[in-house]
């Protein structure tokens, strides 16, 4: 009888221990997950590297579409455009101009450039957005989702303005956020290259501005780099965690609209 007993208390023993061994390992993991964050590393022909530490926490889906853009190799050959007295922007093409993301990108069943695909655009995380859990500030270091701000023209388009960012970033030179904090959404900071930034930022020749232009309003209200710094290579380690496919939805095209508006205005 006492062996029996005895066999009972090592059975219950192996089992409450195996419990606690799971347990303990799926807190590990889930602590391991949210303390590893995914790393992006830019290459810049001609300056060095550049590596980003990107925070899912705060900005899930911008992460997730950053992610989804550089493992498709959308940043490859893309360049750094320019500065202002706060930011370094990067993100447009070889050109200086803007080439928004298409869905094909991210769907493979959709055809580049067939009458199916389209500019893609995601929603604004970020507080003024509805977005709450983005409290990430605007310093030094920080990487930030840009955006277009079509309500300075119509102040009707203000969730269109917020919703308008897809693949555009600015990294921030400056603690001087400029109320960037809660209207705009910080999903990263540089870790490592700071210095290939400031070489970009204080080095890089600027493009003359057009007769009869002030410098500073020649393009977009950012100051063009004569020869654009260019991403050679865009890489990212997500060490093993999927962060899935973004939520996007259609861009909004602000050409269409106002021409739609003009037109219904003057045919009435």
């Amino acid at each position: 009888m006492k062996k029996l007993q005895l066999i009972i208390w090592i059975i219950i023993m192996i089992a409450i221990l195996a419990l606690i061994g799971a347990y303990g390992y799926s807190t590990f993991a889930r602590f391991t997950e949210a303390s590893v964050h995914p790393e992006a590393t830019f290459e810049i022909e001609n300056y060095g590297n550049i590596k980003m530490e990107l925070y899912p926490e705060y900005a899930p889906n911008t992460v997730s579409n950053f992610i989804k853009l550089i493992e498709n190799g959308y940043y490859n050959n893309k360049v750094f455009y320019g500065k202002d007295d706060i930011c370094l922007y990067v993100g447009r093409n070889s050109e200086g101009e803007v080439e928004n993301p298409k869905i094909s990108l991210l769907r493979k069943d959709i055809v580049a450039d067939s009458e199916y695909d389209y500019d893609y655009s995601i929603k604004g995380e970020f507080i003024a957005n509805g977005f709450e859990q983005n409290t990430l500030r605007h310093e030094k270091g920080i990487i930030t989702l840009i955006r277009n701000d079509y309500s300075q023209y119509l102040t009707n388009l203000s969730e269109e303005s917020y919703n308008s960012g897809n693949a555009q970033i600015g990294i921030m030179m400056s603690d001087d956020s400029r109320n960037l904090n809660g209207a705009y959404a910080a999903f990263g900071r540089i870790v490592e290259g700071m210095d290939v930034l400031e070489k970009i930022y204080n080095e890089a020749e600027m493009k003359a501005p057009a007769e009869g232009e002030e410098a500073e309003t020649a393009t977009d209200d950012i100051n063009q780099f004569a020869t654009y710094p260019v991403i050679k290579s865009a890489t990212v380690d997500t060490h093993g965690v999927s962060y899935g496919d973004p939520e996007v939805m259609e861009a909004f095209d602000y050409e269409s609209y106002i021409y739609n508006l003009m037109s219904s205005n003057y045919s009435n």
